[in-house]
């Protein structure tokens, strides 16, 4: 799972939100108007979710005295985006996975067309392995990367062994999740992480995905805003 939140003051036009993915729902709460009591009609609270609520759309609260009234915003709602002339992926198939300490991931291109390419360092996550389970829905860093072939380390830059494994059958996806600016420097012979990358960590998701919120959700001018974005990966992190 991805979350983002975050505040802002409306100015009454419309706001772009860059995420790093598309989200599969949005909330966004106006806290002026939740705080008040007006006998003026004024959208309180609006939910998007996507493949559900049409783009552009929304489902809003509009409050005043008395109970909220829910109901479909057509336009100026909430519409996804996802920007750049070549849109980079990050998900790469896997064709084989060795019994090794550290195991070797072979995919079937370690880079697809519009598609960046596997770098030592990226932080991934695996799912839909048949055979050697034990490898689903955990985080592990790329290392070693060779050709079609990178070697499994976890986050604390150990060799993953997967010598005592399940034999691996067919199947799976490596998901990126995020991967350093700087390559970390790695142990020639063994491919264990020496140095980290700079700076360290999960550092963004690449592209540039997110959605616009549209005027007819961001609120009057000078309304205080409070937004919840929501995205489920295929490995549920």
């Amino acid at each position: 799972m991805q979350y983002r939140n975050g505040q802002f003051i409306s100015t009454g036009a419309a706001v772009t939100l860059m995420l790093g993915f598309v989200p599969d729902k949005i909330q966004i709460y106006n806290y002026t108007v939740l705080s008040a009591d007006s006998a003026t009609p004024a959208v309180g609270y609006s939910l998007w979710i996507n493949n559900v609520v049409p783009s552009a759309n929304a489902l809003i609260d509009t409050y005043t005295s008395g109970a909220p009234v829910t109901t479909l915003l057509t336009s100026n709602g909430v519409t996804p985006i996802v920007l750049g002339a070549d849109w980079q992926n990050t998900q790469y198939v896997i064709t084989g996975v060795s019994k090794a300490n550290p195991g070797v991931v072979t995919v079937s291109s370690a880079t697809p067309t519009n598609t960046i390419a596997l770098e030592n360092g990226m932080t991934v996550t695996i799912s839909n392995v048949v055979g050697m389970t034990q490898l689903n829905t955990n985080r592990y860093i790329v290392a070693n990367v060779s050709g079609a072939t990178f070697s499994l380390y976890d986050l604390f830059g150990h060799p993953v062994n997967t010598t005592a494994f399940g034999t691996y059958v067919s199947g799976g996806i490596v998901n990126q999740i995020s991967y350093p600016p700087t390559a970390p420097v790695l142990n020639s012979l063994t491919g264990q992480v020496i140095t980290p990358g700079q700076p360290a960590g999960l550092q963004y998701d690449i592209g540039y995905e997110g959605v616009i919120l549209g005027s007819g959700v961001v609120g009057a001018n000078t309304n205080v805003m409070w937004w919840e974005a929501f995205y489920s990966t295929p490995t549920g992190w």
